[in-house]
């Protein structure tokens, strides 16, 4: 049996991506479910957003999910990268979870990512999306590096900063423990 093209692609992306809703502050954050490239050292092989937020969350401590999209070619995602391991060391036990997103397409791309994650030591999980069907989705057409989305338990995007020019450290912190705080209210 044959299928047509836009069957074919309806069964092969997610539905994440097939939604039409607009990617924003309120709304609700597009599910996902990408292999990891750390799996050993974040001690999961898969992520799936819905475990973590929303109304069948499985991660009962779990009140704040921070998604960054990143590259190994990109030098302003490198700088970040420490500043992440930290917020996750400092927030992870308050209910913080980081998830990564390479959208390095090419395997040599993928393997520098694999290797920049190793060498810095990063304990949360790091995704692959090598056909960039998340990004596009969170990001759009360009995708403007780094950027990061605060998701609440219920699901919803708390903030976006989609390639920001900011020093993360200030802006990022702040809104995690914004975000933190108000949930133990």
């Amino acid at each position: 049996m044959r299928l047509a093209a836009p069957a074919l692609a309806a069964l092969l992306l997610p539905a994440a991506v097939l939604a039409s809703d607009e990617v924003a502050v309120g709304a609700p954050a597009p599910s996902f479910s990408l292999r990891t490239l750390n799996g050993e050292a974040s001690g999961v092989d898969w992520v799936a957003l819905d475990r973590l937020v929303g109304a069948e969350a499985e991660d009962p401590e779990a009140k704040l999910v921070l998604v960054t999209f990143f590259a190994s070619w990109c030098a302003p995602c490198k700088k970040e990268l420490p500043f992440l391991i930290q917020l996750d060391q400092s927030y992870r036990k308050k209910g913080l979870r980081v998830i990564a997103v390479d959208i390095d397409r090419e395997e040599p791309g993928i393997s520098a990512a694999r290797e920049l994650v190793t060498s810095a030591k990063v304990t949360y999980p790091v995704c692959s999306d090598r056909f960039n069907i998340l990004a596009r989705r969170y990001l759009g057409e360009k995708a403007p590096l780094p950027s990061v989305f605060l998701i609440r338990r219920d699901g919803t995007l708390a903030r976006i900063d989609r390639g920001y020019t900011k020093d993360a450290a200030v802006f990022l912190r702040t809104a995690v423990e914004a975000e933190l705080s108000a949930k133990l209210k």
